[in-house]
């Protein structure tokens, strides 16, 4: 032994020499856990064998190569990590550790296992990406306990053929290996939630298959559903065909001569007198590509005003070749650039772009094409064109032809008896189907299993070929077969005079008048409200009239009322964006338009509020801003230097948080926008820091900094900044700081309710988005159910992991059979079984008492309804602080539990 000691040299005896006593101090202490966390250790001292009672071991981001064979002696650990490391190998003697629940040993050199590592029975959790490993032992299948396994970043080729053993999984992560096929047992995981094989490029699965990546997309919502990942990797193993069919997407201001281009391009022809594009034009253009190679290019020409832009972005998508259009009439070309490369950047990732230089004859420009490359590189190339003449034509399609030669996705495999569906369907005449139609046709077609219409019908939505919601209640019965039917009746909405002059105000009669009835009949006017609802374009205005108020048309006038908010009496925030997108703000107002009831509302801004505070939020359209300002909507208010004191100032944190939450959520749906959080100082509010610089500060406990503001040098306290615009709780947890053993420290809530009570619902989840914030909620409801996934195994999901079921009461939800009969009555059941708490909340008026929730506590106290409390407000803060109490409570009990495990 003492040889071996000898080898280590005065640098590693220091953390060994620590790491030995620490060992020593537990030994004696009979401690339950050690932490041996970046020490520097590059060999585990063999004493470690010796603390037979541990239950918890981590040794993270340390330097060992090798694990003595004593660690075998830690017969009674629960949890284990050896992650980012430098481990080659593990002992046998890992077997012996049968009680491990976790174990992390990620960020290693692994390149294999021992097949002893079958005794854990009891994992739930088996970290093992970032590693070297080649192959899995088939012991690993024995692991019939695992929930999480991850395997992803190694060199795997192939999975173990007993795979399907792992009933209880349902978390697997294979993304970035080396993956030539899938075994057939993998169907049998019937309780995988998501399934991540991103990066393994021989298996040929679409993106749009596999949805989001997991570092993409942290709330899973965007994930592609298992079981239809698994349907299209076999159903394609039984004969597939290349898809050959992209999207060529046209953008650009108005009157640059994108349309022109488009008929140059198909028929060469020019009209001088062209129209101009009012929403999207979408052409079918037949490529054939190196003269061999038929290729589909679905062209979307986008019209170019300014009111346009909001809605552009849905249809702004990946698996596209952009065409930005520009000429130099009004000049500031370059600007003009970076605002639609930006855009593309944000909503099309990352693109290819041909920046197209039309009506060349009539105003010459150029670009600072060195400039604009290095910032975006997926700008392939700039051409010079003129419609008129031909100009530059025949060489922009050779460059739309070779660049979408080079589209990554252009050529994924396709199930062979899909192709039949997809052509019926392309050449009918109607513009929409009932889904019940389309199953009609997808059997005669020869495809009668529904799941794999399911996944067609999400597949084709996801190429823009053929429409279908089918994650929204509201919306799902519809397939609709021509998108440039749908489009055209938006932007004729959003276009329209009348509505302009209603300032955004519409009713479904209303609709009629903007609409002709025999391409949109009336039957279909509900269908578009409500996809525009989904989309966040509009609201419902007044339920009792029927009327709805899409922001897009609001006037662009601030008024007067703005002046009242006098900054330096205001709590103040700001967000500064790259590129300030058009309908940011509009769907901003439509998220919290609960908020601003019967306040100012205009184009770029509203008035809120919320608790006994106001609060400005307005867009700087030009210097792409966003400014937020607070005061009390009282006569007494705190000044603003000690804003981040007394009553006052914590209500007005609290309204601050919900406007926050709402532009995260708005920020998180656009995925490279990057905004910038930005904090006013409380002595002089045209001075700003970067929010994350102070976050930055707060981790390296850095308690303080100076500030140079002017002639002068402030010194700045960064918990004062920090906790002047934060509410207790809503930062996220500081590096090393600890939460419950591998489990979210949030409790979850489900919605139970009648979509008729809808904007009841969205009221309560507004004073519940404190809670979200500060990371005590997580809430549910059927409006979260992803594209592509089934709807009803969502609902009966979500409600059995619930931890709270919200009741939302009235004659409508009574009167629901899927809320009364099947989502009430599983409530109960888990009510009675201590398995969920069951609340529920009174929101009309109607004789409740006597069902069988009618014994539980309700909310409102004594089961007032909400809508006998003047103003609502006072009942939705009642109703959410008692669902806060009960919050608590489960996490209190939760903590228990895990302490009493390590104790």
């Amino acid at each position: 032994m003492a040889k071996w000691l000898d080898k280590l040299t005065g640098k590693e005896r220091d953390p060994y020499d620590e790491a030995l006593a620490r060992i020593e101090k537990a030994r004696k202490q009979k401690e339950k856990s050690l932490d041996l966390s970046s020490m520097g250790l590059s060999q585990l001292p063999p004493e470690i064998g010796n603390l037979k009672q541990l239950t918890q071991l981590v040794l993270y981001k340390n330097q060992l190569t090798v694990l003595p064979p004593e660690i075998g002696n830690l017969n009674q650990l629960s949890y284990l990590s050896f992650s980012n490391n430098q481990l080659t190998q593990l002992p046998h003697e890992i077997g012996n550790l049968t009680q491990l629940t976790y174990l992390d040993l990620s960020f290693n050199r692994l390149s294999s296992l021992p097949t002893r590592i079958g005794k854990l029975t009891l994992l739930k959790t088996l970290q093992l990406q970032n590693n070297q490993l080649y192959t899995l032992p088939q012991e690993i299948c024995g692991l019939t306990q695992l929930n999480y396994l991850r395997l992803h970043t190694n060199q795997l080729s192939a999975l173990p053929q007993e795979i399907g053993n792992l009933k209880e999984l349902t978390h697997l992560y294979i993304d970035n290996n080396k993956l030539t096929s899938l075994p057939e047992t993998i169907k049998e995981l019937k309780n995988l939630r998501s399934l991540h094989l991103h990066g393994n490029e021989i298996l040929a699965i679409p993106k749009e298959v596999l949805g989001s990546t997991w570092w993409e997309d942290s709330s899973e919502k965007g994930l592609g559903k298992p079981k239809d990942i698994l349907d299209y990797y076999f159903r394609t193993r039984g004969g597939k065909r290349p898809l050959n069919e992209a999207k060529l997407i046209l953008v650009g201001r108005g009157t640059v001569g994108k349309t022109s281009l488009v008929n140059r391009l198909l028929t060469n022809t020019f009209n001088e007198h062209e129209n101009t594009t009012e929403g999207i034009k979408i052409s079918g253009w037949g490529l054939k590509l190196n003269k061999k190679e038929d290729v589909r290019l679905n062209i979307w020409d986008f019209g170019g005003q300014e009111i346009m832009h909001a809605t552009h972005q849905f249809f702004l998508t990946q698996r596209s070749l952009y065409l930005l259009v520009l000429n130099g009439r009004e000049g500031g070309e370059d600007a003009d650039a970076e605002y639609w490369l930006k855009l593309i950047s944000s909503f099309g990732s990352d693109s290819p772009v041909i920046i197209v230089m039309n009506k060349i004859k009539q105003h010459q420009f150029d670009l600072n094409r060195r400039g604009l490359q290095q910032k975006y590189p997926n700008i392939k190339e700039f051409i010079k064109t003129d419609c008129e003449d031909g100009t530059g034509i025949t060489e922009l399609k050779q460059l739309i032809e070779r660049e979408t030669d080079r589209l990554e996705h252009l050529r994924d495999a396709f199930p062979a008896s899909w192709f039949g569906i997809k052509e019926k369907l392309a050449s009918m005449k109607e513009n929409y189907l009932t889904f019940d139609a389309y199953r009609k046709y997808c059997s005669e077609e020869g495809e009668q299993d529904t799941d794999a219409q399911d996944a067609l019908a999400g597949y084709l939505h996801n190429l823009g070929i053929a429409l279908n919601y089918k994650d929204d209640r509201r919306l799902r019965d519809k397939h609709i077969l021509n998108p440039l039917w749908l489009t055209t009746g938006i932007y004729k909405i959003l276009n329209s005079g009348t509505l302009a002059k209603q300032h955004g105000v519409l009713t479904l009669d209303t609709i009629s008048g903007v609409l002709d009835v025999n391409e949109y009949p009336r039957a279909m006017h509900n269908f578009l409200f409500d996809l525009m609802k989904k989309f966040e374009l509009c609201f419902v205005y007044d339920d009792t009239k029927d009327e709805y108020l899409i922001p897009e048309l609001l006037s662009k006038d601030e008024p007067a009322e703005t002046q009242e908010f006098e900054p330096t009496e205001c709590l103040n925030f700001q967000y500064q964006y790259p590129v300030l997108p058009e309908g940011l703000l509009p769907r901003f107002i439509v998220r919290t338009h609960i908020l601003s009831e019967g306040l100012q509302r205009w184009r770029t801004g509203v008035i809120l509020q919320f608790e006994g505070c106001k609060a400005l939020v307005k867009a700087d359209v030009q210097d792409k801003k966003v400014f937020i300002s607070i005061k009390n909507n009282t006569a007494a208010h705190d000044t603003a230097h000690d804003f981040s004191r007394g009553l006052s100032a914590d209500a007005r944190r609290r309204l601050l948080a919900v406007i926050r939450s709402d532009f995260e959520r708005i920020h998180g749906d656009i995925k490279n926008l990057q905004p910038q959080e930005m904090v006013p100082l409380p002595k002089d509010y045209k001075v700003v820091v970067p929010y994350r610089e102070l976050r930055v500060m707060e981790e390296k406990n850095i308690t303080s900094f100076s500030k140079v503001v002017g002639d002068d040098v402030m010194e700045l306290d960064v918990q004062e900044l920090l906790n002047g615009v934060d509410i207790e709780g809503s930062r996220p947890p500081l590096a090393g700081k600890k939460t419950l053993e591998g489990k979210e420290k949030r409790s979850k809530l489900f919605y139970s309710y009648s979509h008729k009570d809808e904007e009841m619902k969205n009221a309560l989840e507004t004073h519940l988005k404190l809670l979200q914030r500060q990371g005590l909620l997580e809430t549910w409801n059927d409006r979260k159910i992803g594209a592509g996934e089934e709807w009803k195994g969502q609902i009966d999901e979500n409600l059995e992991q619930a931890d709270i079921i919200l009741l939302l009461v009235s004659a409508d939800f009574l009167a629901s059979d899927y809320c009364y009969d099947i989502e009430m009555k599983r409530a109960m059941e888990k009510h009675e079984k201590k398995e969920a708490v069951v609340i529920p909340v009174i929101i009309r008026d109607v004789n409740w008492t006597k069902a069988p929730f009618g014994k539980l506590q309700a909310l409102p106290k004594d089961g007032k309804p909400v809508t006998s409390f003047k103003p609502q407000d006072k009942a939705w803060k009642e109703i959410s602080t008692g669902i806060e109490n009960v919050v608590k409570k489960i996490l209190d009990k939760k903590y228990r539990e895990v302490g009493s495990r390590s104790s």
